[in-house]
């Protein structure tokens, strides 16, 4: 998020599972069965079964929208988030089948299964980030290298 203000926050946080849900409905043929809002999973989408295996059937999505990378301020990383608040959050409880990352002012959706994404974190010694977040939250997470873990991602430009 961009403005470290947690009310600012979910507002783009939630515009962005909307943006990218119209999206994967309009563009995978997908189907809304329903929004979520807990920390287990954000929208739970049907897919025809005669698509690319990652958009095939019914899914749940974690939406994460970053608003801070931007053309012209790119840190080349992609912040995933563990704990928050003390408490474990993002990744950690996340049970959602795919986990999506929206950079908002690159156009740009990047798509993995959650349990790669587990496992990709559990293989690599990552960088991770304490304080980050709204103020007061506390929020820690791990740092990727965008480009040079592209590979595990599927790629999409809006």
């Amino acid at each position: 998020m961009a403005h470290y203000d947690f009310n600012q926050d979910i507002i783009e946080g939630e515009q962005g599972e909307e943006r990218i849900t119209e999206w994967l409905c309009k563009n995978a043929n997908g189907m809304l069965l329903s929004n979520n809002k807990t920390n287990s999973h954000d929208v739970i989408i049907e897919f025809p079964t005669n698509q690319h295996q990652l958009w095939q059937g019914r899914k749940t999505l974690e939406i994460k929208t970053d608003v801070l990378i931007k053309p012209k301020y790119d840190t080349g990383n992609m912040f995933i988030e563990f704990e928050c608040r003390g408490k474990p959050s993002g990744i950690s409880v996340s049970k959602a089948d795919i986990f999506i990352t929206y950079f908002k002012h690159l156009s740009e959706v990047w798509v993995i299964p959650t349990n790669e994404l587990k496992q990709l974190i559990e293989s690599h010694s990552f960088r991770v980030v304490t304080n980050a977040g709204d103020r007061g939250s506390r929020t820690c997470g791990y740092l990727i290298p965008r480009m040079k873990y592209r590979q595990y991602f599927k790629r999409y430009k809006l």
